[in-house]
């Protein structure tokens, strides 16, 4: 595939245009996608100067501090940096001024600093399963559903194994950090889990609703029962509906709850106020506080974490530790004042560490350190 034809791809996936094959074909390049062997080192440094020089004028041109829609208006150059490099920008809150850098590929790369810990099943009588090291088929009759692990990454319930009827037992699912996983449960919705997540869930669900408990990150594709609502509960909102995809970001360290609509309606519940979202709005809970706020947002930012990417807009400097100490399994600690900078870029997830710091240092704004399973920013 020539860049040319790449950056084709990731333009029509950033329009929302691309069929099932083209993004099937955009991620499965985007780690392993090369400049041609023809392409000289000339032209590629050419190409580089050309595409730093294209990211400085769209951003100096830029001044204010919360609008720059970077996502659709770089598209080809991130679609090329995403191959050949990262990219970040750093904007300052005062002046509005933004730095943008443009990182080349580091001749070796460094693996993302992930322990081995492994994806935990936790059966209704407190029997703890390590799916990591579980052989794919059947897990578990326990008594109500089938459990199924497909592959490395995925379990399945299946209803039509019941073995026993009545009150219907409850599985936890939880993803350590540095992980993902996926799941179907009993009714057929899909549930992707991010890192640091916990998904508790009925083997089948009976009654008036579907209901389930999240900690952490999950996008849901519900399986339509009009019957039956599905129900997710999150430590300060309910989100209820019928059958709809969605993405809910419900961190415990986080200090907002986020639930993003892609497809269908969802009713977002909280003390006794609600709101109904369309697909590319977001409601926004901030812990404390009883108001449920209402955004419009890029349902592909918000999905991004689902398709192996790491892509900040304006995140502040602790938003974007958080969502790097999850995946690379660290902590933060901070010595010093963190200046108070607003950070956009793009970083694939499946490498390292180590060059996603150099990138953020290149910034000028900020320093790091890695001691062990600590990342130490210094001011």
């Amino acid at each position: 595939m020539t860049p040319e034809e790449y950056i084709d791809l990731y333009q029509k996936y950033i329009a929302g245009e691309s069929t099932e094959d083209e993004r099937n074909a955009l991620f499965a390049y985007k780690d392993s996608f090369q400049m041609q062997d023809s392409t000289s080192l000339a032209d590629q440094k050419k190409l580089r100067g050309k595409i730093y020089k294209n990211i400085l004028h769209t951003l100096s041109s830029t001044r204010t501090v919360t609008r720059i829609p970077w996502w659709g208006r770089y598209a080809a150059t991130v679609a090329l940096i995403l191959s050949i490099g990262i990219y970040f920008y750093v904007r300052d809150t005062d002046k509005g001024q933004p730095v943008a850098v443009l990182q080349g590929k580091s001749e070796s790369m460094t693996p993302g600093l992930i322990d081995s810990s492994t994806v935990t099943l936790t059966l209704s009588n407190g029997a703890a399963v390590a799916l990591d090291g579980a052989d794919n088929g059947l897990l578990s009759a326990n008594g109500v559903t089938g459990i199924k692990k497909l592959n490395q990454n995925e379990i399945q319930y299946d209803e039509s194994k019941n073995i026993a009827f009545g009150v219907p037992a409850t599985n936890k699912l939880y993803v350590p950090k540095g992980g993902q996983y996926r799941l179907t449960l009993a009714d057929g919705t899909k549930v992707w889990l991010n890192a640091n997540s916990t998904l508790s869930y009925p083997l089948a669900f009976k009654g008036l609703n579907r209901t389930v408990e999240l900690s952490g990150e999950a996008y849901f594709e519900v399986a339509k029962n009009e019957k039956m609502p599905f129900v997710v509960t999150t430590k300060s909102a309910t989100v209820q509906v019928l059958g709809t995809h969605f993405n809910i970001s419900a961190y415990s360290d986080d200090n907002v709850e986020k639930t993003t609509l892609i497809e269908g309606l969802v009713k977002v519940l909280r003390n006794d106020k609600e709101l109904i979202l369309s697909p590319g709005e977001q409601s926004v809970v901030r812990h404390g506080q009883s108001d449920i706020l209402l955004k419009k947002v890029d349902i592909r930012q918000a999905l991004a974490w689902k398709d192996g990417l790491f892509v900040f807009k304006d995140n502040t400097l602790d938003e974007v530790m958080k969502q790097i100490a999850r995946w690379y399994d660290m902590e933060v600690e901070y010595r010093g004042t963190p200046k108070e900078n607003l950070i956009g870029g793009l970083y694939s997830k499946s490498k390292g560490l180590d060059e996603l710091l150099k990138g953020l240092e290149l910034t000028g704004v900020y320093k790091f350190k890695i001691e062990g399973r600590r990342i130490i920013v210094m001011d």
